[in-house]
């Protein structure tokens, strides 16, 4: 066995007669552990003050990409819409019969150029109203799951605060931090198994990102794996301690 003394860290390498055996990298006694992450979540909120119509799912259910994850009560924002085509027909028609009058010199160039400022005005006006009505209902970006839900029915939420979390359903990655003296082989594409703690079962996995930096006070980096099997009944959030193999890398 040979022993490596890295600041917070006691790491040991059980070595194979080759020198090239699977490693097990302890801290203090347990192996440097990788947690389990979605590669994609996402805080979802709003910056609408509307009461909230609709959230069609619960905590732990999955969704489909584009499916409503929420949808507000807009119906005073209707009106606004409403009210400002209203305002930019009118501003339209003022400014159609500028330029018609303009031709029989009934009317100068200020009042072209004024009613056709006023029609874009008009115009932006109706534009910002439809952004703000297009949040009106929150599509879901991906599939994924609710991690956990903070708002209900009928509330009227503060503005720019979660309303939930969601997670990807089934992309998954994991996260761990490695002694900095490793990247003298570890490589993207080195293969490595961890072990899930809340089943018992070693998956596989291979190093795909390695970290830009390295921490100057625990000698660790950062570096991303990706499971290369089957990831069926795994959770973010799950953790275990991972088995790395000097031989595998790139």
């Amino acid at each position: 066995m040979q022993t490596l003394n890295v600041p917070g860290l006691v790491l040991a390498l059980v070595v194979t007669a080759s020198g090239t055996a699977p490693v097990h990298a302890q801290d203090s006694g347990e192996t440097l552990r990788g947690i389990v992450k979605a590669v994609n979540q996402a805080m979802i909120g709003s910056d609408l003050i509307f009461p909230i119509a609709s959230l069609p799912f619960r905590e732990g259910q999955n969704f489909a990409k584009g499916d409503i994850l929420a949808a507000f009560d807009c119906r005073d924002l209707e009106a606004q819409v409403k009210s400002a085509e209203a305002m930019l027909r009118a501003e339209m028609i003022t400014h159609e019969n500028n330029v018609r009058l303009a031709r029989s010199k009934a009317v100068g160039t200020f009042e072209v150029s004024l009613s056709k400022a006023k029609t874009d005005q008009a115009a932006a006006e109706l534009e910002a109203y439809q952004s703000k009505m297009s949040r009106c209902v929150i599509r879901a970006p991906y599939d994924g799951r609710i991690a956990f839900m903070r708002a209900h029915e009928h509330e009227t939420p503060e503005p720019n605060q979660p309303l939930m979390q969601i997670v990807s359903e089934g992309d998954l990655e994991i996260e761990t931090l490695l002694p900095s003296n490793w990247l003298k082989w570890l490589r993207p594409g080195t293969r490595f198994g961890i072990i899930i703690d809340e089943t018992g079962e070693k998956r596989e996995a291979e190093v795909s990102r390695i970290a830009a930096v390295v921490d100057p006070v625990s000698q660790t980096v950062k570096v991303t794996g990706r499971f290369t099997g089957n990831t069926k009944g795994i959770l973010p959030g799950m953790s275990g301690p991972t088995e790395f193999n000097p031989a595998s890398g790139g």
